[in-house]
């Protein structure tokens, strides 16, 4: 009896073992942490117009579900249109994002979260504040970094004020 309940004991053990080492040896404490982390750091590139260092963040294959806007495919093209944002005249003030839920499955992982932000629209002087929801999902990199592979971002309701950024539509055409 006691050797089955050993050989049950030692069963248990390796599979714990086993899905510990699926999600890369992290509890899902620090797997969330270092999601919001990283986001964190992308978040204060981007207000700060640091588009090469928010960039760092993405795989190269990047897809970007933007609110309003056609699918955007790869960093290049990510690029772009983040560079066209900034151009348009629409001036963040503040992104502030709040992780919901992390998840993880051998080498991606999903978050879930909202976020809030206040910006400035082009021709304006007052901010106006947005509420949204978004989902990023992340691959782990060969070298345990983290990559967002699609990202996907909409407000719960746009602002009466809002004015399009750019008449143009600066992610029109960059689907590869």
């Amino acid at each position: 009896m006691w050797k089955r309940i050993s050989i049950t004991a030692m069963v248990i053990m390796c599979i714990a073992v086993s899905v510990n080492a699926l999600i890369g040896g992290e509890s899902q404490e620090d797997l969330t942490a270092k999601v919001e982390a990283i986001g964190e750091k992308a978040e204060k590139a981007f207000i700060a117009g640091d588009v090469e260092t928010m960039l760092q963040y993405y795989s190269d294959d990047i897809i970007s579900l933007p609110q309003d806007h056609e699918m955007v495919r790869g960093k290049n093209n990510l690029k772009k249109m983040t560079e066209a944002i900034m151009k348009s005249g629409l001036k963040f003030l503040s992104l502030e994002s709040k992780t919901l839920e992390v998840k993880s499955s051998g080498e991606l992982i999903y978050e879930i979260g909202t976020y809030s932000q206040s910006v400035v629209m082009p021709g304006g002087s007052e901010p106006v504040a947005g509420y949204g929801k978004y989902l990023t999902v992340w691959e782990k990199q060969a070298d345990g970094t983290l990559k967002i592979i699609v990202e996907m971002y909409n407000t719960n309701k746009q602002p009466e004020s809002q004015v399009i950024p750019s008449a143009e539509n600066p992610c029109r055409g960059l689907q590869d």
